[in-house]
């Protein structure tokens, strides 16, 4: 089987899966509660919680997996430490200096792609923490600090690493989400969910769902299947 010979697949299979499956239960909830125009206030902020709690979830698996080697240890090897609390001290702060650094960031390059700069700032600052948490938070939880940072900067794995391949899509997918959720906000169409940041938030949220969806169907028995028989014929 294909989930024999392909490192990882296990675990990629049901990280893709899970998240086809609790995701969209976030988003039917938001719209269920009313909250959906509320993505872009601090109320969201709980959202976030739980969708960093299923993402722990799925970790949990990787680690209770056979082959968590594939999946939680792509960052570049570092000599031990004859103090391992000492050194897991540093990573902690390395990880949220990073994120603040990054969650920055995203707030400047978002002023520059036209946010209001003196007005919505809560907006613009949910904003940036929903980009932060999704291609950030949730990758460096599964492959890494270092390894995540490799992917933002386009320093990425070869192709044959599914696991790297399959973040890069979660924080591609998220981007270009946010970047087409933009469009729709100058319309003169006055909906309440044109209102700034709430299409970039959810354009966030359903392109990282999106990604999943078409990782879980490269993972099926048929995607791989597909895979093979384009390099076949290259």
């Amino acid at each position: 089987m294909l989930s024999d010979r392909v490192p990882g697949h296990r675990q990629l299979l049901f990280y893709s899966s899970f998240t086809c499956i609790y995701f969209p239960c976030i988003l039917i909830l938001l719209k269920l509660n009313e909250n959906l125009y509320n993505v872009g206030k601090y109320n969201f902020i709980p959202i976030l919680l739980i969708l960093l709690f299923a993402e722990g979830i799925k970790w949990g698996f990787s680690i209770l997996s056979k082959e968590q080697n594939h999946f939680g240890k792509l960052e570049t090897r570092l000599p031990r430490s004859k103090k391992p609390w000492t050194k897991g001290m540093r990573e902690i702060i390395k990880f949220l200096t990073l994120l603040l650094m990054l969650a920055s960031i995203y707030y400047v390059l978002i002023i520059l792609f036209g946010a209001p700069l003196s007005t919505h700032r809560e907006e613009t600052s949910m904003l940036a923490i929903t980009l932060t948490t999704l291609t950030f938070v949730t990758p460096s939880l599964h492959v890494g600090v270092d390894a995540t940072l490799g992917i933002l900067s386009r320093l990425q794995f070869s192709n044959s690493n599914i696991i790297a391949e399959a973040m890069s899509l979660n924080i591609k997918a998220t981007l270009l989400g946010t970047w087409l959720g933009a469009i729709v906000i100058p319309l003169d169409w006055d909906r309440p969910w044109q209102v700034w940041p709430i299409p970039c938030v959810i354009g966030a949220l359903v392109g990282y769902m999106i990604a999943h969806f078409i990782t879980l169907i490269k993972m099926l028995p048929i995607g791989g299947v597909l895979r093979l028989n384009k390099k076949f014929h290259r």
